[in-house]
């Protein structure tokens, strides 16, 4: 048998290896992580400065005229249960859902100083007898794509077991603006946890 000078050292060199270098690459490690986060959607109320001890008013509308009078804000409301970690607040729309908006459309979020009161038919909250705003926790533009759905992150939070905000017109524009759209399971606001 004749072996050429560098097939002997190829050889020799081959035999020197660990076998696990010379073994079939295996497959490569799951980086992925699963995850399964859990998704809450708030309970919410509408007041009017306009209409000051009104309380239960319908529909969802974040909007102000020019100068920043007559406005209409929202407070939604999370109930988080305990030990739960992780809570990001969250606005979600599906592909083409429909949303209202004309004018200043940036919507600025406050946390509040407690939570709101409940009675019997619900959140019972008016501009005069509500929560007061302590710190802008996030601005966003409540938008929807015609062909996707689009998630927008507002900002992350440890988790409490009521989370309370205030949604308003930015307070740094005096000119008109109005959002309104449906909110309720599966569009608009939402809470995710434990992910």
């Amino acid at each position: 048998m004749h072996f050429s000078t560098s097939t002997t050292i190829l050889a020799l060199g081959l035999g020197l290896l660990p076998a696990s270098i010379l073994a079939a690459p295996s497959s490569p490690p799951n980086t992925e992580r699963a995850t399964s986060c859990t998704t809450i959607y708030p309970e919410y109320a509408r007041v009017s400065q306009a209409q000051p001890v009104e309380s239960y008013l319908p529909g969802f509308k974040i909007s102000q005229d020019n100068g920043a009078t007559n406005k209409n804000d929202m407070f939604v409301e999370f109930t988080v249960p305990a030990g739960s970690y992780g809570c990001q607040l969250e606005t979600y729309f599906p592909a083409g859902y429909p949303i209202t908006k004309s004018g200043r459309q940036d919507v600025y979020i406050y946390s509040t100083d407690r939570p709101v009161t409940h009675s019997p038919r619900g959140i019972d909250v008016s501009w005069a007898y509500s929560p007061a705003p302590v710190s802008q926790v996030g601005t966003t533009r409540f938008e929807s794509d015609p062909t996707t759905s689009t998630t927008k992150v507002i900002n992350s939070f440890t988790c409490q077991p009521k989370m309370t905000y205030r949604l308003s017109i930015g307070r740094d524009w005096s000119d008109a603006g109005n959002v309104e759209f449906v909110q309720g399971n599966g569009a608009g606001l939402r809470m995710t946890y434990n992910c």
